[in-house]
């Protein structure tokens, strides 16, 4: 799934990384900021705003001396400009340290861009998930609830014919969202299908761009099987309250067992790391999270007590682009739990703990001050946590959403059409069909 809106999330102490690598599958978010995916490609794991003076020595006399010589003697004095020298200085320098899509370098724009939406929880744009296109039709998935498109003639199951009287069959997603996507207060007209009326009569919606906000935690009870498939966007600051009310209304519907979705998680914020982990783990002495690791020093995050789904039957999925909080969820509950079967494919391997230092100008550096293991001393930098049940989905299919799959109230067997292989392997170890 592809980030296209302006993303969710907030920035408290103790926030983490985005997967560098978006997806590249049929089903993506239909959004307009390219800001915040540049933001969220980092992700979060802590900030702390400090200046600190430095004087240059050795290697940064250097430097000084390179950026003197340009502007005492470069012939073209209209094109030094001090401020594209400076950002691209520190870029190169963050770049050198080879933690790639974590620590990083941010312009005061991109600063406050990233800290206004992470507290606001906000996206933009109409509000829908997509799928197919090319040679499938273009299928409106589902419809993000208070978004632009929720408040007009728009439903899951829709197909998108064309958008502002462009015919869109035969297109990619890639090729309709430049089409889709704009800014805030300006209207799209999409012209729609839908096949429970009809499977040729079109009609048109007309839906005016807008900030909205999305959950974090999506669930659906899989009928015929009862199994709770619940799905972590992100690992934002209401993270585990959502959590919980989905895992109360599990435990309502006393379902045998959970599908815990990690795949496409960014991660987020390393206290609702903890605090998630801790609803599947059950506390006691020894009992850890994660090993926070200094230059000189480590320390274990334990497991919380009181959590909720402690002895219930869990499946976790993870893909490439389960990164960092999600990473350690994943690798925590199942080395605290080895019963608990990881399914999916290598996740991508963050290891750092980020700080965040405000420079003068309001441009940020975001760095990775400590490292982090898992309970067990592992860790996954650079490598990725290894899945016990390597699944890959097959060309063209991306995870099924549970929004999705709550939204069209999807049967077992649409379930086990989709071709979301991943899925389908967590419902059958859950149902012991292995």
């Amino acid at each position: 799934m592809t980030i296209f809106d302006s993303e969710h999330g907030s920035p408290t102490p103790s926030s983490e990384h985005r997967s560098a690598q978006a997806g590249q599958g049929v089903m993506q978010l239909v959004m307009t900021s390219v800001l915040v995916i540049i933001a969220f490609t980092a992700g979060w794991f802590g900030n702390s705003y400090v200046n600190h003076n430095i004087t240059a020595t050795g290697d940064q006399q250097t430097v000084l001396q390179a950026w003197n010589l340009i502007n005492q003697r470069y012939v073209n004095v209209s094109a030094i400009n001090q401020q594209k020298m400076a950002y691209a200085a520190i870029n190169a320098i963050v770049t050198t340290l080879g933690d790639t899509g974590h620590s990083r370098f941010e312009t005061p724009e991109q600063f406050a861009q990233e800290t206004k939406e992470l507290q606001s929880a906000q996206s933009s744009g109409i509000g829908v998930l997509l799928t197919g296109g090319g040679d499938q039709p273009l299928i409106i998935e589902a419809v993000f609830p208070g978004s632009p498109a929720s408040k007009v003639n728009v439903k899951a199951g829709d197909i998108i014919v064309a958008v502002n009287g462009t015919d869109i069959r035969g297109k990619t997603i890639d090729q309709v969202r430049p089409l889709i996507v704009g800014k805030d207060g300006t209207q799209v007209t999409l012209t729609l299908i839908r096949p429970s009326a009809s499977a040729t009569a079109t009609f048109d919606v007309t839906i005016t761009r807008g900030a909205y906000t999305f959950s974090t935690v999506d669930s659906y009870i899989i009928p015929g099987v009862n199994i709770a498939y619940i799905h972590i966007n992100e690992f934002t600051q209401d993270a585990d309250n959502q959590l919980r009310d989905a895992l109360k209304q599990a435990q309502d519907k006393h379902v045998a067992g959970i599908i815990l979705d990690l795949r496409d998680n960014p991660g987020g914020y390393l206290d609702q790391a903890q605090s998630v982990s801790s609803e599947f783990i059950a506390a006691g002495q020894g009992k850890n999270v994660l090993i926070e690791k200094t230059r000189d020093s480590q320390q274990a995050l334990p497991v919380k007590p009181g959590g909720l789904a402690t002895t219930t039957p869990l499946a976790i999925l993870v893909n490439g682009d389960t990164a960092s909080a999600a990473e350690i969820t994943a690798g925590a509950i199942n080395i605290n739990r080895p019963q608990v079967e990881v399914i999916g494919e290598t996740t991508f391997g963050t290891g750092t703990i980020l700080q965040t230092f405000q420079l003068n100008d309001g441009s940020a550096l975001v760095l990775g001050t400590e490292e982090w293991l898992l309970p067990n001393g592992q860790s996954v930098y650079g490598k990725g946590y290894q899945p016990d049940q390597k699944v890959t989905l097959p060309s063209g299919v991306a995870p099924l959403q549970a929004i999705a799959a709550q939204q069209q109230n999807l049967s077992l067997a649409q379930i086990q059409q989709s071709g979301d292989t991943q899925l389908l392997a967590a419902i059958n170890d859950l149902t012991g069909q292995k």
